[in-house]
């Protein structure tokens, strides 16, 4: 990785602390679900999930630090052509249970983090609860019993599902 984008990395993680720190203190203990809205740029095409595993990390601990009984949980990495890919972390969802998630449809609020080169930013999108809710139900369905984060490249014009739950018995 070059060093440019070596330092836009940094620079979009030293943000991240101040965002989520804010975020906390706006929410109560119920559970949230942030949609990291990535640049492709600064993410490494040879291991996309490794590179973009530290921006999950710098948020998981940032939460753990404030709220160290919140438990998070790495969801998802859905990377695409063009600008912008995205990850998904719990926060709080004590509900989340990996062996039904697949059916499990329930909206949760969703916060946008936005890790811009710039500044990022961070929003309540409401319009997006029940939609990622499906999204991921429907991820953790198609990717069976697939260890999380659950990981689809766009980017691979075969990319198919080989063992869906719903074909399980």
């Amino acid at each position: 990785m070059g060093d440019s984008k070596h330092l836009i990395r940094e620079h979009i993680i030293d943000q991240i602390p101040r965002i989520i720190f804010e975020l906390l203190q706006k929410v109560d203990s119920t559970a949230i679900r942030i949609l990291g809205d990535t640049p492709t740029s600064v993410l490494d095409p040879g291991d996309y999930l490794k590179s973009i595993r530290p921006f999950v990390s710098k948020i998981q601990d940032c939460v753990h630090e404030s709220y160290p009984e919140y438990k998070t949980c790495f969801l998802s990495v859905n990377i695409y052509r063009g600008k912008h890919s995205y990850f998904v972390v719990d926060v709080n969802n004590i509900d989340y249970d990996y062996e039904t998630a697949h059916t499990c449809k329930t909206p949760i609020p969703v916060y946008v983090l936005r890790l811009s080169k710039r500044k990022p930013t961070l929003h309540r999108t409401t319009a997006l609860d029940e939609q990622l809710a499906e999204t991921l139900a429907d991820m953790h369905n198609g990717h069976g019993r697939d260890p999380l984060p659950l990981f689809d490249d766009y980017n691979d014009p075969n990319i198919q599902y080989r063992n869906p739950r719903s074909l399980q018995r």
